[in-house]
């Protein structure tokens, strides 16, 4: 009888479980929210840039298109490798990189021209090399890290709530 209570207990709790790509999106969403982006007023929507809509975070929110920030719609964007991030910065509000491609941005970043678009990777090694943020699994959780130095060298706003709920690094 308590191994039918306990496997009843445990069901719920393991349909719910999410996967790091719909943790991943909806991080980017939600930070998304927390960040002022150059010429809000006259936006027409918010955008995400993706190396890929077939997997990961990039075809969950392409499945959620409904979703808005500040009453604007989302935009899913699919970017080719950029080898111009100031071109890219134009286009992207944010633009996630996953791990497997970090290294093809990084190799782009030799302009330290301020950017309009927030990068976000997977690891740590991609804040190190100038990444702004990275959404890094721990063990089973996700966990977003900020670069604060490079923040502070471009063109958007990231408010004090985001700050709050992040761990810096470097430090």
């Amino acid at each position: 009888m308590r191994l039918l209570i306990l496997i009843l207990l445990i069901i719920p709790f393991l349909s719910s479980a999410k996967s790091p790509d719909q943790v991943r999106s909806a991080f980017l969403y939600q930070m998304a929210k927390f960040i002022e982006f150059p010429n809000q007023q006259t936006k027409v929507s918010t955008r995400f840039c993706f190396l890929n809509i077939d997997n990961g975070p990039g075809l969950i929110l392409a499945g959620n298109r409904s979703l808005k920030i500040r009453n604007l719609p989302i935009e899913i964007i699919q970017i080719k490798k950029p080898s111009n991030l100031g071109e890219l910065s134009e286009q992207c509000d944010i633009t996630y990189i996953d791990e497997s491609n970090e290294d093809d941005i990084l190799t782009a970043w030799a302009d330290t021209t301020p950017l309009n678009t927030v990068f976000v990777g997977e690891s740590i090694e991609f804040l190190e090399g100038g990444g702004v943020a990275s959404l890094v699994q721990e063990g089973s959780k996700i966990r977003l890290y900020i670069n604060k130095q490079q923040v502070s060298q471009h063109n958007f706003k990231v408010l004090s709530r985001l700050l709050a709920v992040s761990k810096f690094h470097p430090n």
